[in-house]
């Protein structure tokens, strides 16, 4: 219990996001210091977000992703020279595709079935467009961009994987002004779910959702070795 009580904290309590000086090499100049407006991300989460639930039926016949996509397309993100901004950008950008390809596929229940129907991964589909045609999947933004290159255990909250497991999704973009306080907001939400995380009294047993298993290192790391 000690142990569980020293993570829970340790989670509350992360430090502010350290500076990431590795990006990918680029053979292609890029002129520093763009920001992307979240505008219109902001008030398609406001239209079509209600209780962290997505009406995927309301956003297919609406369209309403398909102003963002096209803008995303012509956008190049290692042209936002603050850390901050930049991984709201791509956090962003990984919960407005989540809800692109499950919508593509609606009516479905989960992500998940999304392999069954197209006979792939849907983590591991190549259709995030971006500029100079570059094309990112899923897992590439988690696993390539976001985790490695941004030490901020807390995007494990708000990454939405359309599926009941995961993290509930805010009806609004993460913006760099307010970043902070969304992750700790959303990392207080998912942490006191009692359907994800709860603790067994007459056993005096912790119960904790799936994502301190798959991603116990970036939880851990900083206060136990491995």
């Amino acid at each position: 219990m000690k142990r569980f009580k020293f993570i829970l904290t340790f989670l509350l309590s992360v430090t502010m996001l350290t500076s990431c000086n590795n990006e990918e090499t680029r053979t292609y100049s890029i002129s520093q210091n763009v920001h992307y407006d979240f505008t219109e991300m902001d008030n398609f989460f406001k239209k079509y977000v209600t209780e962290g639930k997505v009406n995927y039926s309301k956003v297919k016949e609406d369209n309403a992703l398909d102003k963002i996509v096209i803008d995303l397309k012509d956008f190049e993100p290692y042209a936002i020279d603050d850390n901050w901004e930049r991984l709201a950008f791509w956090i962003n950008v990984y919960n407005i595709y989540t809800i692109k390809l499950v919508t593509d596929y609606y009516p479905i229940g989960s992500i998940l079935e999304i392999e069954g129907i197209s006979g792939m991964n849907p983590f591991e589909i190549n259709f995030i467009e971006m500029k100079a045609g570059r094309k990112f999947s899923l897992d590439e933004i988690e696993k390539k961009i976001i985790i490695p290159k941004y030490n901020e255990p807390r995007i494990h909250y708000a990454l939405v994987c359309a599926a009941e497991s995961c993290p509930v999704i805010i009806p609004e973009a993460y913006t760099m002004e307010k970043l902070n306080e969304q992750l700790d907001r959303q990392a207080g939400i998912f942490i006191n779910d009692k359907e994800k995380n709860f603790l067994y009294k007459m056993e005096d047993e912790v119960f904790l959702s799936m994502i301190y298993k798959w991603y116990r290192k970036d939880f851990v790391k900083k206060i136990l070795p491995l």
